[in-house]
């Protein structure tokens, strides 16, 4: 078994990679120190999320998405990736929303 952690942006704006790649290790890192043996892939993809995270359903056993939300009804509501997902991916879907103190 091995983690695979995508990010996607809209190519019309784009973040610099160098930068994305450290913040994503650094968010990681405690996963690494905490599972050592497991393998832990990061990809960066410059193509709009819900196309990249469905390509990437295709080897997946399960895939884990982030929703912030919007508005009064953030935590009910799924945002547009998720629901995306919902209808393309191949795989199993987790949504798991913000938590707020």
């Amino acid at each position: 078994m091995a983690l695979r952690v995508v990010q996607a942006w809209k190519p019309q704006a784009p973040p610099i990679p160098d930068e994305e790649k450290r913040h994503l290790d650094d968010l990681i890192a405690g996963w690494r120190g905490k599972y050592p043996d497991l393998p832990i892939s990061v990809e960066l993809v410059t193509e709009h999320p819900a196309a990249a995270l469905t390509t990437a359903s295709a080897g997946a056993q399960l895939l884990v998405v982030g929703s912030r939300g919007r508005g009064a009804l953030r935590g009910m509501l799924l945002g547009s990736v998720s629901q995306h997902l919902l209808r393309h991916s191949v795989c199993s879907i987790a949504v798991v929303h913000e938590v707020t103190a």
